[in-house]
């Protein structure tokens, strides 16, 4: 008998030579879409999920992550998975009982895309290779980062502004610039929250123009706690390079710069938008937080390496700066090589090699700018997407956690293959001050995406005390291509989780997440609420000033969306149908 394939009539191949040839929905065959990394293209609600040990019940919110999901087959071949669109998770969380919700963001491309049934924009952040239609559209797919604020969800990602979203049906609000007070075409995916002040100190790089053009403008913000900006000021960094986090302390910022460089031409002849240096150093980016203004920079330099994210930050009696986070040995995103022909750890072998320990930097901010610095320790640990207790931030702090690769374990490359994300395949919990390690071991099928730290709910201000709580991690089945939630007390994971919540489905591969208590949830939406305190989230009313510029001189695509007119060619253009 025949395989039931073999009665489809054959068609021609998705891509020739590396590029789409046609319209049917196929997906490459390339790694970032096979096996764990296939798209996942989700929206759902699931009530009550499957649940093995006991949920604690002073658990009362919702656990929302996001991940890169590939809605439509991209138009190369070789996309990466940073190219996905932005898809929101719900987990929530009360009395025992969880519930989930997965929801795309409607950012301006996926509602061009939509109305198109197909990809229309190109490579990772190149404007160069995109469908004409979309010329002067807000590239960014919000995919990276989510995060709570003043009652919306803010779906983040470096490379444009953030989009706002209901907090309850994830429903997409719109482009959000924080009441027209933000102008910037690139906002960051890890703003900071100072837990003192209630203040948002956030930022863009590579904000000079639109976001695509190798500026070298930083562009800072503080956004206070009742959402008026309160500081702004303008930033020149040695080269365009990627500044994803940051670190804060009371009175400072600090920006890694790392040596992944932004070329113009490069981008103009339909490259990548990042290239690694491995000659170039990693630069760090002090600046007040407070009265800044542009020549109070401060860049200080060490020995290449490529950072990754931030643990804690804060200044020391002596008022000096002390920065915690990991750094890898070489060049992790082996997508982006070296525009010479140095060598870069591509295959699987050697980028297993790589090591991402946890750095402690300890600057002081009257050095002169342009001073080699050393790192002041090493915690001996190889991992990344560290988390702490948020409530700690800014304050000399002990713990911390993250996703660790230990090769010593088994791993069952005969069921799994290639272990999709890196083989984050311990998750572990570290004390600075007793050098204490407690790890958990995922087993040889297993791979954790990034924790969170949730409080007890008994926990408040004047008792706090750091670290009491709990760790949440999604576990990636990748033999059986499925997720499960792990809920560890998060000072002993050794002793395995508390509770494993059961996910029918597989979701993709996520980026970064944050747990938000139920009552800063129904606290804002009585503030939001129409006739409320605050009033609904608004979205931006007008476009970005590039968009503008362009419109006026250029003209824009026949599928960007004007904010205010719907879809058309133009300030003047003829409106169309607005998305999906």
């Amino acid at each position: 008998m025949a395989h039931i394939f073999s009665l489809a009539t054959p068609t021609s191949p998705a891509y020739h030579k590396g590029s789409r040839s046609g319209d049917q929905v196929k997906f490459p065959e390339s790694g970032f879409f096979q096996g764990f990394n296939k798209p996942s293209r989700l929206e759902a609600d699931i009530f009550e999920l499957e649940t093995t040990g006991t949920i604690p019940r002073d658990i009362n919110g919702t656990f929302f992550r996001i991940q890169p999901d590939h809605r439509f087959p991209p138009l190369f071949e070789e996309d990466i998975h940073f190219n996905g669109d932005g898809s929101v998770s719900a987990f929530r969380f009360e009395n025992g009982h969880i519930d989930f919700r997965q929801r795309f963001v409607h950012t301006d491309r996926f509602k061009a895309e939509t109305k198109a049934r197909k990809s229309l924009l190109g490579r990772y952040r190149n404007p160069y290779t995109d469908n004409e239609m979309v010329k002067g559209i807000i590239r960014t797919a919000s995919n990276t980062n989510i995060i709570f604020w003043r009652g919306v969800l803010l779906a983040t990602k470096e490379d444009g502004p953030p989009f706002a979203m209901d907090p309850v049906t994830l429903e997409t609000i719109g482009r959000y610039d924080f009441d027209g007070q933000v102008q910037s075409p690139t906002f960051t995916a890890h703003p900071k929250f100072d837990p003192d002040t209630g203040e948002m100190v956030c930022y863009g790089y590579e904000a000079g123009g639109n976001g695509y053009d190798a500026s070298c403008d930083i562009v800072v913000y503080t956004i206070d706690k009742d959402g008026e900006k309160t500081e702004e000021c303008w930033y020149k960094a040695p080269f365009c390079g990627m500044i994803h986090d940051c670190a804060i302390t009371k009175n400072y910022l600090i920006l890694p710069l790392t040596p992944i460089k932004v070329n113009a031409e490069r981008l103009k002849k339909g490259g990548n938008h990042f290239a690694w240096d491995p000659d170039e150093d990693q630069w760090y980016g002090i600046v007040p937080r407070r009265n800044g203004k542009p020549e109070d920079i401060v860049w200080l330099r060490a020995d290449n390496g490529f950072h990754g994210h931030v643990a804690g930050s804060y200044e020391d009696s002596s008022g000096n700066i002390v920065v915690d986070l990991t750094i890898a040995s070489d060049n992790v995103f082996y997508f982006f090589p070296p525009d010479s022909q140095a060598d870069t750890p591509m295959t699987l072998l050697q980028r297993n090699k790589l090591v991402s320990d946890t750095y402690r930097w300890v600057f002081d901010p009257k050095t002169p700018t342009n001073t080699r610095v050393q790192p002041h320790k090493l915690f001996g640990t190889n991992g990344e997407f560290s988390r702490i207790d948020d409530r700690v931030l800014t304050k000399k702090y002990n713990h911390f956690w993250q996703c660790n690769i230990d090769p010593s374990k088994p791993y069952d490359f005969q069921k799994c293959g290639p272990p999709a994300g890196g083989l984050f395949n311990v998750l572990g919990h570290y004390e600075w001050e007793s050098g204490k390690k407690d790890t958990f071991w995922a087993g040889p099928t297993c791979t954790f995406q990034e924790p969170v730290f949730v409080p007890k709910a008994s926990s408040s201000p004047a008792d706090l005390v750091e670290g009491e709580g709990y760790i949440m991690a999604l576990l990636n089945h990748l033999d059986i291509l499925r997720n499960d939630i792990l809920i560890f007390d998060a000072q002993n994971l050794s002793q395995g989780p508390l509770a494993v919540i059961h996910l029918p489905v597989k979701l993709r591969l996520g980026l970064h997440g944050n747990f938000v208590e139920q009552k800063d949830i129904d606290e804002w939406a009585e503030k939001r609420k129409e006739g409320g305190e605050v009033g609904p989230a608004v979205p931006a009313k007008e476009m970005l000033p590039w968009q503008k510029k362009m419109a006026e001189e250029e003209g824009l695509g026949s599928a960007v969306s004007v904010p205010g007119k719907g879809v058309g060619n133009g300030l003047n253009g003829t409106i169309g149908i607005n998305g999906h």
